[in-house]
């Protein structure tokens, strides 16, 4: 079997038991984390008696093969296992598993990427695959529409179009976005643009805004605003390993140049990249590593050295 869907496509219409009666080794490729996700859970749904075990790459050689699926085969003859980071098997053991005979059992193949592993299985016809392929960039709305849809939350026609055109578009920014609305608007019979506003935030904070007054060098307001979360150590992480991704993100723009649609995130990293050269970024980077492992250690002297940056930044004037 080699097949190949769009998400939305694979969970209209996959076979919802597929997994109590597969056999063999069969590979797949998602082109998101949160595919993954999505596609495991869907499909452990449909076991039925079978047993299913997770293992990950690092963990499959020749010896775990063996004892699994010869010796000890008689002991465990319903065992079925999920194989994450396959992009990371070598190419022996890809072979070994190829050329088991599984009778009554079957291994999926979980790979995040398309390098030359997955090429080769490509090729080998010793291997089922499936394929849930990345979304169309004419395609954004419908995959923000399905994540909304999968969540069962309502949103509006402000909603999704502030979403879409101030969030990354990808499946992952959706999902957790999505989740988020619903877990804090669970009854709601249609999520507006301000209740989007509204969470979008850490304390009325938007990251992206924060983030923009960052990457212009406007530091006092930065972290004048900054300072007032003093207390709440998990949200102060979650938006220190955000700017962490931005930072990154304005060492090379380039890539912005390839899209056919820009978000006005994407306008403004473009914007602002202009604005910093490689070290003082990396050097922010580094600044922002250390402060979410800090948060993350709840470590208090954190907001000594948030305020004490604010005055360094307000001693520059």
């Amino acid at each position: 079997m080699h097949s190949k869907w769009q998400i939305w496509d694979f969970f209209a219409s996959f076979q919802k038991d597929y997994l109590s009666s597969v056999n063999g080794v069969i590979a797949l490729n998602t082109f998101d984390p949160v595919c993954l996700k999505m596609v495991k859970d869907y499909l452990s749904k449909g076991l039925g008696t079978r047993i299913l075990h997770h293992k990950i790459a690092v963990e499959v050689n020749r010896s775990w093969i063996e004892d699994e699926f010869q010796t000890l085969s008689f002991f465990s003859g319903t065992d079925c296992f999920f194989i994450h980071q396959a992009q990371d098997l070598k190419a022996e053991t890809i072979e070994l598993l190829s050329k088991l005979n599984l009778n009554d059992r079957f291994v999926i193949l979980c790979y995040e990427s398309e390098g030359a592993g997955w090429k080769k299985i490509i090729k080998d016809s010793n291997i089922a695959t499936l394929v849930i392929e990345p979304p169309r960039f004419w395609e954004l709305n419908k995959l923000l529409d399905f994540t909304a849809n999968y969540l069962k939350l309502p949103l509006s026609y402000e909603a999704k179009t502030w979403i879409l055109d101030s969030l990354e578009n990808t499946l992952s920014e959706f999902y957790n976005t999505c989740t988020l609305l619903k877990l804090n608007f669970p009854e709601t019979k249609e999520v507006s643009l301000s209740d989007v506003k509204s969470l979008l935030t850490l304390d009325r904070l938007d990251q992206f805004a924060m983030a923009s007054l960052f990457a212009r060098k406007k530091f006092i307001e930065f972290y004048d605003r900054l300072v007032m979360l003093e207390g709440d150590f998990d949200k102060m992480r979650g938006f220190f390993n955000f700017m962490q991704s931005h930072l990154i993100k304005l060492t090379d723009t380039s890539y912005l140049a390839q899209k056919p649609r820009l978000t006005q995130y994407d306008k403004d990293l473009q914007s602002t990249a202009k604005l910093w050269k490689a070290p003082e970024i990396v050097a922010e980077i580094e600044r922002f590593n250390q402060w979410e492992i800090q948060s993350k250690k709840k470590d208090g002297f954190l907001w000594n050295e948030l305020r004490q940056t604010h005055l360094k930044a307000v001693s520059k004037i």
